[in-house]
């Protein structure tokens, strides 16, 4: 009886040793990211402001309340929504229509594909910061052409005319986004037999048939999960629309995230900031439950699909 006693002792240490190790580093992790968020949701419900030093009473929901009538809260998470739907649903085209394109046997393909990728490979800050010179509409280049031209008289004001402004973020944004999602999907156009294509040719089916019926359906895990990340990434990104416009002009190009850090950093109202931030995790958290969910269901399906094939077989 000892003897298995002291077995069993000897096996638990063993199989309990790599999960020893692992406790260092997941106090670590819990210290950086855990304990933050928890913080953040704290300071949501009071009152904290850097500039009434001193107070810091819990007032609950009172922060939240008033997030449901700000107008300016209210705008920023509306812009926020159709931003993030608007880069996700045109990278998610223009990547599509390129990835077909890569996906062909054409001459120097290697090197589009490498020109296609150069926008996800440069630091968004680089980028950004060429895109302000590109559009600015003293020494900009797009105004000096169009000058040139003939085409215009008075400069283009890209980043801060109000009918263009929103825009030109978004068509900056899905410039950086768009060689993610290409890849992505070309990665799984290229996973795709090419015997279906080959007897889909011989039954006359024509390009878009072949889209919808074939490509389209095959690829469609690939296209949820980059479309979901690009999704998160759009919807937490701050510093393209911030080093465009600065949130302007008059806060018309205001997301939640620039709102959350305009709040806290220069209004110095870090319990309302954080209101915001908490707001913005809540619609993350949304969107990765949707996502595990669809996943958890796609490999359900997959596990059904497994066994009768399996029972089939035993059964022929």
């Amino acid at each position: 009886m000892k003897r298995s006693s002291s077995k069993t002792a000897v096996k638990w240490r063993k199989e309990s040793r790599p999960y020893l190790m692992l406790i260092p580093a997941a106090l670590v992790l819990l210290l950086i990211s855990v304990y933050p968020v928890l913080y953040g949701i704290y300071m949501s419900m009071t009152n904290k402001n850097l500039l009434r030093p001193g107070r810091n009473d819990f007032i609950f929901l009172d922060n939240f309340i008033k997030l449901a009538q700000d107008q300016e809260f209210l705008g920023s998470l509306g812009f926020t929504f159709v931003y993030t739907f608007s880069v996700v649903a045109v990278s998610y085209v223009v990547g599509l229509t390129l990835a077909l394109l890569l996906n062909r046997k054409i001459r120097f393909g290697a090197l589009f594909r490498t020109i296609f990728l150069l926008p996800w490979v440069i630091p968004a800050v680089v980028a950004v910061i060429n895109w302000t010179w590109v559009l600015n509409d003293q020494v900009g280049i797009i105004n000096i052409t169009l000058k040139k031209l003939g085409l215009i008289e008075k400069p283009v004001l890209f980043l801060g005319d109000y009918s263009l402004v929103r825009f030109t973020v978004i068509l900056v944004s899905v410039w950086k986004q768009m060689p993610f999602m290409m890849i992505t999907l070309l990665a799984g156009l290229q996973s795709v037999p090419a015997e279906l294509y080959e007897a889909a040719e011989m039954d006359g089916a024509g390009f878009r048939h072949t889209l919808t019926g074939i490509t389209l359906p095959l690829i469609k895990p690939i296209s949820f999960i980059s479309t979901i990340l690009t999704f998160l990434w759009t919807f937490n990104t701050f510093e393209n629309i911030w080093l465009l416009t600065g949130g302007g002009p008059n806060g018309y190009t205001y997301t939640l995230p620039i709102l959350s850090y305009y709040t806290a950093f220069l209004r110095q109202n870090i319990s309302y900031a954080s209101a915001i931030a908490v707001v913005m995790i809540l619609v993350l958290l949304l969107i990765s439950l949707v996502y595990f969910r669809v996943q958890f269901r796609e490999k359900e399906r997959g596990n059904g699909n497994g066994w009768r094939k399996k029972r089939k077989s035993k059964i022929f």
